[in-house]
């Protein structure tokens, strides 16, 4: 590989190149970001455009504006980090300009904030430091291997260029500010969902599945996203906040809650709600008046409440309904800064639809009230000429109409009903009474056919009359409807944007072609019919246990590399050299390798969501991670056939368990199912990120659902035979792979039964029967009957 080409000495601030740098780490080192490395090439055009290609060592490189890393500590402003690191309090807008993506109101900044500082802007030399070291997951282009670049030339040894010198302030490593993943596949492919929808939906699929999983039949299996259902899946995990703990939808949905719980406790009604500004660090709400008093964990800041993420983690939730059920994201005000508003707020929320595509702006409303959790809390009325989306993910709470005259009634009739009961009370103080908050419900009425003038003038008459928790949201027809919130139009660049009197956002959308894709989703997510599994094997007519009597030989141990999915990720057996940075990216490559064999390039880039550049790139990285056999045949080949295929020496445990179990589990003698076990170290992929293996969900179904059932069938097959160590071993083996399964959970009450432990028995029926109760499913007869019978000795009377 070709060190990059030198450029000619810059005349402002500038960087001498060492040994071994690269675009990616220097825009990493002095933009916080490695993926801002085309600004270094911007301004040094001559250069290689490869991040990762080695720069000549020597050369003196333009660095236009670079910036240092600073944490927030208790007490500052920004006017005293503009003293300290630019010299001049009042130069406090500049750094709230460079962290406008982060810092939404100047006046608060909390402690540990990551904040770009403009670094050595005047001087001619930038600092000649150590580059910070490279994320540990960074979705880049590949990193160019030491054996591939010839020996560096001889020439002047890197150093500082002449000029002044500037001391960089002590700042945490660009780790904190450098994205894990390129989201521009993958957002681009779902067309406008920001990322607080995106994980909406994933918690509310995750769910379904956690329940459908609950009551899979033994030999059953539930179908799968595939092909171009499953890239939806995969774009939505890759736009997901990658987040330990609670994600942004869960701490959300606790603020409000905390909102709410406080002010009843304090006798308030609820404030109303101007807008919500949902960012990176903190959310802030912001309220028609002055809040009178302040939960505790958030900051008031005139008329709004702010609180931060790692706050509202560490303040213990509240029992307690949400304050603004039927808040919903608009769209982004900048990168990472959402603005939500509360439909109830408005009365009738409309929008004035000039670019002609409004419906799409609606589509994100009804996914995000349909998902999100806080939205739970309200009823929803859907005017729609497709319902398929509202059917799958309703749940039962949304309901769909197609006449625009019947929502227009239904809203009338809400009002009124309610109205006979609104004595003594306001509808907000209602809401917040725990009692009465399920009665006073919202009503939302969300209009996908646009109602004419005449119908938005009865609608807005409606819900001025009364307060009293009813409202609607409707595209309006800004040549017959001036009553408008927000008004939807394309710009002279051809970006779209959503505007009101105050603000202007880039809408969030949700296309129609992403809209039924999220409809199948939860259809698979919510179905009950089920398709005989293939590591089961059913009756035949010559119903002899050939697979008993003359079983498949145990799978013969092979040299090269091998993948390990059955509980923690790891690819051991690897012939070349660890690879410096995102090794998980890499193995992640090479599983989907393994699952897909004989797949062509670009269904890869399609089902990873991943620049060709950085697919290739990467790849190349795999290639010399995993290294040749000993004959020098490479484990990853070349795809000269433009098909891409591992060697047929690449293992991964998956295969061997799928070796092990061929010819069906419930015909395999008990020393085959525990050697199958004996593979399982977790849950399938235990330990991948949030944001990646999207791709991955019918494997890690199919995966998870196999061990359960060889678990199952070996803990009887053990327990039959009297040996309660083994059984109970097979049935704990393979709950760390389906944790709460209830026929796992079940074995291992009759195991503990027949080794006379009463005690545990109590306890394993009490985890089966609260599982239930948390999956809000009904326990399968035949564990009622077991419960029974341990408890009581006997199963109670029927008729």
């Amino acid at each position: 590989m070709a060190l990059a080409q030198a450029v000619e000495e810059p005349a402002g601030p500038s960087h001498t190149v060492a040994h071994g740098d690269d675009l990616w780490s220097l825009a990493e080192r002095y933009y916080g970001e490695g993926a801002r490395w085309r600004t270094i090439v911007a301004a040094n055009p001559t250069l290689l455009a490869d991040p990762l290609a080695r720069l000549l060592p020597g050369t003196v490189l333009a660095i236009p504006d670079p910036v240092a890393l600073v944490t927030v500590q208790p007490g500052d402003t920004l006017s005293a980090l503009a003293l300290t690191h630019l010299g001049q309090a009042d130069r406090w807008p500049e750094l709230h300009a460079l962290n406008a993506h982060r810092i939404t109101d100047p006046d608060l900044i909390l402690p540990g904030w990551v904040l770009k500082v403009p670094l050595a802007l005047g001087a001619t030399t930038v600092p000649d430091t150590p580059p910070p070291p490279a994320p540990a997951e960074v979705d880049a282009p590949g990193e160019a291997s030491t054996a591939d670049l010839p020996a560096d030339p001889v020439l002047p040894a890197g150093g500082v260029a002449s000029g002044a010198s500037v001391e960089e302030p002590t700042a945490p490593t660009a780790q904190t500010l450098a994205p894990d993943t390129d989201h521009g596949p993958a957002s681009g492919f779902l067309g406008g969902m920001t990322a607080l929808s995106a994980a909406a939906v994933l918690g509310g699929i995750g769910v379904r599945r956690r329940v459908q999983a609950h009551s899979r039949p033994l030999g059953r299996r539930y179908v799968q996203p595939t092909g171009e259902l499953s890239r939806y899946e995969a774009a939505l995990t890759q736009v997901a906040p990658d987040e330990p703990g609670p994600g942004r939808v869960e701490l959300l949905a606790r603020a409000m809650r905390l909102l709410a719980a406080h002010w009843w406790e304090q006798g308030h009604a609820a404030l109303p709600l101007e807008r919500a500004l949902v960012g990176p660090d903190t959310v802030e709400f912001t309220f028609g008046a002055t809040p009178g008093s302040v939960p505790a964990g958030f900051t008031r800041l005139g008329n709004s409440l702010a609180v931060s993420w790692s706050a509202l983690n560490a303040l213990p939730d509240a029992d307690h309904p949400v304050a603004y059920p039927a808040l919903v994201t608009l769209g982004e005000r900048a990168p990472d800064q959402l603005v939500m508003v509360d439909i109830m707020a408005s009365g009738v929320l409309g929008i004035r639809d000039d670019d002609g595509r409004a419906g799409e702006v609606l589509s994100a409303m009804l996914v995000e009230l349909a998902c999100a959790p806080w939205a739970a809390e309200l009823d929803l009325l859907v005017v729609t000429g497709d319902p398929s989306f509202a059917d799958a993910a309703g749940d039962g709470r949304i309901s769909c109409g197609h006449e625009v005259e019947d929502g227009v009634a239904t809203v009338e009739r809400l009002v009124q009903q309610r109205a006979r009961f609104m004595t003594g009370r306001t509808w907000d103080a209602g809401r917040l009474d725990p009692d009465l908050a399920e009665a006073w419900a919202p009503q939302v009425v969300l209009f996908e056919v646009a109602p004419d003038a005449d119908q938005v003038a009865r609608l807005e008459a409606a819900v001025a009359e009364h307060a009293c928790g009813v409202a609607a949201v409707a595209i309006v027809d800004p040549a017959r409807v001036t009553s408008v919130d927000w008004v939807l139009s394309t710009d002279a660049t051809g970006s779209r944007r959503l505007t009101d009197a105050t603000a202007e956002v880039t809408p969030q959308t949700v296309p129609a072609e992403t809209r039924r894709a999220l409809a199948e989703l939860h259809h698979l997510a919510n179905t009950t019919t089920s398709e005989p599994a293939p590591w089961w094997q059913g009756p035949t007519e010559d119903d002899v246990n050939i697979i008993a009597l003359h079983p498949a030989p145990v799978p013969e141990h092979r040299t090269g590399p091998r993948l390990n999915l059955l509980g923690p990720i790891e690819l051991t057996g690897c012939a070349g050299p660890a690879p410096k940075r995102a090794p998980r990216q890499l193995i992640e490559y090479c599983a989907w390798l393994l699952l897909h064999p004989g797949s062509t390039p670009q269904q890869m880039g399609a089902a990873l969501h991943v620049a060709e550049g950085t697919r290739r790139s990467n790849l190349s990285r795999l290639r010399s991670w995993l290294g040749d056999d000993r004959s020098g045949a490479l484990y990853l080949p070349d795809a000269y056939s433009g098909r891409i295929q591992l060697h047929d020496e690449v293992t991964s445990d998956w295969d061997e368990l799928l070796v092990l179990t061929a010819g069906g589990i419930n015909r395999l003698p008990l020393d085959r199912l525990l050697t199958a076990l004996e593979l399982v170290r977790g849950a399938p992929l235990a330990d991948a990120a949030p944001t990646q293996w999207g791709w991955a969900e019918e494997f890690r179904s199919d995966a998870a659902s196999l061990i359960r059932d060889v678990g199952v069938v070996a803990a009887r097959a053990a327990r039959e035979r009297g040996d309660l160590e083994t059984s109970r071993w097979a049935a704990n083996r393979a709950l760390t792979a389906s944790p709460d399964d209830e026929l796992l959970l079940g074995e291992r009450i009759r195991t503990e039964h027949s080794a006379g432990r009463p005690d545990e028995v109590q306890r394993l029926v009490t985890r089966v029967t609260r599982t239930a109760r948390t999956l809000g499913v009904d326990l399968l007869p035949e564990t009622i009957d077991l419960c029974q019978e341990v408890l009581e000795g006997r199963i109670r009377a029927r008729a």
